[in-house]
C-alpha cells in the first residue's frame, strides 16, 4: 500500500498566504469521493527544515502553498519541480533553508524521505496583509488547485501499486 500525504502551507491570517490551508480542507473534503479517503492531510505553517518531519515516512507527498514569482497573475496554479522552489514563501524563506536544500539533508542525515514530492502553488495577491480571507482571484483558485492535487494523487496512486493506504 502507498501512503500519500498533502500538506497544505500558509498563515490562516495573513489573506493569500492562507491559500494552502483552503487547499488542504477542500481536498480532505474530496478525498472520500475519489476513493482516496486512506491519503493524509495536514495544515502546517512550517518551511525549510521543519518540513521533513512532515514528510518524513511517507512515500508521496503533494504540498501546497502560495507563491510570489514576478510576471505570474494572482490566482494561476503551477506546479513547480523541486529546482523551482524558491520562490514560496514557506519553502524558502531568508530564515530557512529551501526545500530543495532540506531534501538534500534528510537524505544525508537518513530521513525516510518520500519518492516523489510535488508542490502546487498559487500565486498570491496580497501576501504580507493582514486578514481572514483570501483576495477573489486567488479564493477562485482554490478549486483548480483542488482538482490538480487530485490528478497528482491519482497518478502517485496508479503509478505505485494502483492503490492507497
Amino acid at each position: 500500500m502507498v501512503r500519500l500525504r498533502v500538506i497544505g502551507l500558509g498563515n490562516s491570517i495573513v489573506s493569500d498566504d492562507a491559500v494552502g490551508l483552503h487547499v488542504a480542507r477542500a481536498v480532505r473534503a474530496v478525498l472520500p469521493r475519489h476513493g482516496l479517503e486512506t491519503v493524509d492531510v495536514v495544515e502546517a505553517e512550517v518551511g525549510g527544515f521543519h518540513l521533513l518531519e512532515l514528510m518524513a515516512g511517507w512515500e508521496g507527498v503533494v504540498i501546497v502553498d502560495a507563491l510570489e514569482q514576478p510576471g505570474r497573475a494572482p490566482g494561476e496554479v503551477v506546479r513547480l519541480a523541486t529546482p523551482e522552489l524558491g520562490t514560496s514563501l514557506r519553502l524558502c524563506s531568508p530564515h530557512e533553508i529551501s526545500l530543495p536544500m532540506a531534501l538534500r539533508m534528510g537524505a544525508q542525515l537518513g530521513y525516510a524521505l518520500p519518492r516523489r514530492v510535488v508542490v502546487i502553488g498559487v500565486q498570491g495577491e496580497e501576501l504580507r496583509t493582514f486578514g481572514e480571507r483570501l483576495t477573489p482571484r486567488v479564493e477562485k483558485a482554490v478549486t483548480e488547485a483542488v482538482r490538480d492535487v487530485m490528478e497528482v494523487l491519482k497518478e502517485m496512486a496508479r503509478d505505485w501499486v494502483g492503490q492507497v493506504s
